[in-house]
């Protein structure tokens, strides 16, 4: 059996579960200047020393707990995008629900390298392609507007109001590892 704390969480470090405290009012940094990333709350760490087994919620109406985004550390490599025209880390987006200690992992948002070498504010494109769009997408179409009327305020604040919503599980195949594995997204909001 090999280390179980390498498993918790899909396999994200350690250092980026800690949320940054940010603010635009603040005057917070958006990265921690340190190598490491920012201090980790430990304060607010599960009471487990395992992440529970992902269950099947395909078809069930949950409850949304809590979302986060964790803006990844200081030493993580930037990455190019397509066009090589600008620099970009991802975000790791989180979303709790209310069976069983149940959380997901939406790919999608990410910071982009400003002029100062901090990041800008988490991004998410409104085309509907990468799990972050898509649930954005479904989010506008219980609003019943246009996905881009949507400000990530607004999106995060409805995703932390504790709303409904029905699970759709889906195959994915993890683009870093090749292994499928069944995720429980969001379907719908009700």
């Amino acid at each position: 059996m090999g280390n179980e704390f390498e498993q918790i969480d899909d396999g994200i470090p350690a250092q980026e579960f800690g949320g940054m405290k940010n603010s635009e009012d603040d005057g917070s940094s958006l990265v921690s200047g340190g190598h490491a990333g920012e201090v980790y709350q430990w304060q607010n760490a599960p009471a487990g020393t395992k992440a529970p087994p992902r269950i099947d919620l395909n078809g069930k109406e949950l409850t949304i707990l809590k979302a986060d985004m964790i803006l990844p550390s200081a030493d993580k490599p930037w990455l190019k995008t397509r066009n090589g025209d600008k620099e970009y880390k991802p975000v790791i987006f989180e979303v709790s629900f209310s069976e069983g200690g149940q959380r997901e992992y939406f790919s999608g948002p990410k910071v982009f390298k400003r002029d100062d070498g901090k990041y800008s504010h988490p991004t998410i494109t409104r085309d509907r392609v990468n799990q972050a769009s898509a649930l954005l997408g479904k989010y506008a179409d219980f609003r019943k507007c246009n996905i881009n009327e949507i400000s990530l305020k607004e999106f995060m604040g409805f995703l932390n109001s504790k709303p409904k919503c029905i699970i759709k599980s889906e195959e994915i195949t993890n683009p870093v590892t090749k292994e499928k594995v069944k995720k429980n997204l969001i379907e719908k909001f009700v």
